[in-house]
């Protein structure tokens, strides 16, 4: 059984975290808990992870989760491995390219890393330009 929640989640990032990113945390844990179709809570002692999952024709698939450290990571190497359509993979790639300013090549990232939460959300806009991608990703992967 997990033993994480959005309540001790939060409780643990405030006090490992900067206000700034306990505010986009917070964020994005309401909208993994409202807009995910499967939220997996982690079951680790010290750190808490939630992890954002949509249905598809491959069954449930990650596209994304937190940690409690301020750390989120991106699936889009899992979702290569898995032959998710090239449309929908180069659609995420390129909205998380344009929000993050990052290189998401597969020659460049080659295995799925976190990234401190800190580095890449630095404005409201930002925050809302990425849960319009996962929830684009996300339709897409119903269809």
């Amino acid at each position: 059984m997990a033993k994480w929640n959005p309540a001790s989640f939060l409780r643990f990032s405030k006090a490992q975290c900067p206000a700034h990113v306990v505010n986009v945390l917070e964020d994005l844990v309401k909208f993994i808990t409202t807009d995910a179709d499967v939220v997996s809570w982690g079951r680790g002692e010290e750190t808490g992870m939630v992890t954002f999952k949509a249905r598809s024709d491959h069954g449930i698939l990650p596209l994304f989760n937190l940690t409690t450290e301020g750390i989120i990571k991106f699936y889009i190497n899992y979702l290569r491995e898995k032959q998710v359509a090239k449309e929908i993979l180069r659609d995420y790639q390129l909205k998380l390219e344009s929000t993050f300013l990052l290189d998401l090549n597969e020659e460049v990232y080659p295995t799925d890393v976190g990234h401190p939460v800190d580095d890449l959300f630095h404005t409201q806009n930002q925050v809302d330009k990425f849960k319009h991608a996962i929830l684009g990703v996300t339709a897409r992967l119903h269809q």
